[in-house]
């Protein structure tokens, strides 16, 4: 959740604009110890880690492109040259040629560097699908590599030159997470979303399995689902390096939290002790390359968890963390106590103790701020903020801010609007879908009774 005071001068510079118009806008944006390091505040979607060359990492943020430190995260400064979208999902690293790094963007596609991240070219030749939420390459043959994508998966053979859909059994939904096998990279593994719940997802095409795998390279798909909860939406998906039939994955909807299966995904069993058991998801999983059974797990709500048992038990490690929606994890690799969290509104984070406690590394990095705001009209010391955690709410001017997302299905809200004649009733735009509340945010339900696969509502009026 965003710290109030932080949250508190953000929107009273945001509301000078909103009196003027008097509509919902669209407005323009760090317990145990860490560091933020990092795009001051940004929000961080991924990061990745040279191999070779560990003290050089890449941030792909959402707003503000791709930033590169060449001192573990000490500076930073934007690497933007050809990008066309600035909104960063995923980023993937060439463990063989380091200095060749894939972005994915949320709506222009797949791009490429060749030269760390200086110059940036489009890579999306038969790439039908620009919405990209997962990228993998194959570590032993590096110019074949994986996009999950909003549409399925595609997969390119030749460094991007052209892609392929590679979606033989796997239903036509996001593809969030994706992994690939070290020891033999024709299996892989691929976590959905399914088709959204009720009543969205109205007539046929509705899968029950969320987990799928493919042993010849993604030209066919299986389900792999047994022991997972049905409908389950999976976040975050993480491999053991050295026992590849081990496999934890962080899902939401229909359960919460984290499971693990020990055969290749083909039965799994909930690892969730010590974890938040409500109100919170596992959106991204790290393993220790060395001892791999010590591996991360960083919330939405809850900072970063560490578990030294193969996710039997689970502690929080948030010393020094000022926030608490963790994006994505990178773990040093050849100094695994060494790694770093990426947050949603506060940038990078480092711990050099293996999360023990953490500092703020963000020298060079923009602000992130609120996705929408608007004001009752009739009360307009009642205003209402859409953010990456949902939607709060203020009734005395911004001076305190609760949050008001008790049955808000999804977090991640792109737009508000206030219904003039009764303004307890508002709109929230998330992702391809409307929800509508009916007094003052305090209950939501579903508003438009379809799914809508190519659009992302980031205007409501």
């Amino acid at each position: 959740m965003l710290r109030t005071t932080t949250l508190r001068k953000v929107l009273l510079i945001s509301l000078l604009v909103l009196w003027s118009t008097s509509q919902a806008g669209i407005v323009s944006a760090g317990i145990n110890v860490w560091t933020s390091n990092g795009p001051e505040g940004g929000s961080i979607n991924a990061l990745v880690i040279n191999p070779a060359t560990p003290t050089t990492l890449y941030a792909g943020t959402w707003r503000d492109g791709v930033f590169k430190s060449t001192n573990s995260g000490g500076d930073w400064s934007a690497v933007n040259t050809g990008l066309t979208s600035t909104y960063i999902e995923a980023l993937a690293i060439d463990p063989v040629t380091p200095a060749t790094l894939y972005a994915g963007t949320h709506s222009d596609g797949v791009f490429k560097s060749v030269n760390g991240g200086e110059s940036w070219n489009a890579v999306n030749t038969d790439l039908t699908c620009p919405y990209i939420f997962a990228l993998a390459i194959d570590p032993t043959t590096p110019t074949t590599l994986y996009a999950g994508t909003l549409c399925g998966m595609f997969r390119s053979i030749n460094g991007g030159g052209n892609w392929s859909a590679v979606n033989t059994g796997l239903p036509d939904t996001f593809v969030f997470a994706l992994a690939i096998d070290p020891l033999t990279p024709t299996t892989l593994y691929a976590g959905t979303d399914y088709e959204p719940p009720p009543p969205l997802h109205l007539s046929a095409g509705s899968f029950a399995e969320s987990m799928f795998k493919s042993t010849n390279g993604g030209e066919s798909w299986f389900a792999v689902n047994t022991g997972l909860p049905e409908h389950a939406r999976v976040h975050s998906l993480a491999i053991d390096p050295m026992t590849p039939a081990t496999l934890y994955v962080g899902i939401s909807v229909g359960g919460i939290g984290v499971y693990k299966s020990t055969d290749g995904g083909e039965n799994w069993s909930a690892v969730n002790a010590g974890l938040p058991t409500y109100g919170s998801i596992v959106v991204t999983l790290a393993i220790d390359p060395v001892t791999p059974t010590t591996l991360y797990a960083g919330t939405d709500r809850h900072g970063v968890f560490k578990s030294m048992n193969g996710g039997e038990n689970w502690d929080a490690v948030n010393t020094g963390l000022t926030a608490t929606n963790i994006q994505t994890l990178a773990i040093d690799p050849a100094t695994p106590t060494a790694l770093y969290a990426g947050a949603a509104w506060d940038g990078v984070f480092k711990s050099t103790n293996g999360g023990g406690n953490w500092r703020a590394v963000n020298t060079g990095m923009p602000v992130a701020s609120i996705s929408a705001l608007a004001i009752d009209p009739v009360t307009p010391t009642t205003l209402y903020a859409g953010t990456l955690a949902g939607v709060f709410k203020s009734t005395n001017g911004g001076e305190n801010w609760n949050g008001v997302n008790a049955t808000l299905a999804y977090d991640w809200v792109n737009a508000l609007v206030i219904d003039p004649v009764t303004p307890t009733t508002l709109y929230a735009g998330i992702g391809r879908i409307a929800l509508v509340s009916t007094n003052g945010g305090e209950d939501w339900g579903f508003y438009i009774p379809m799914f809508v696969k190519s659009t992302q509502i980031l205007t409501l009026t």
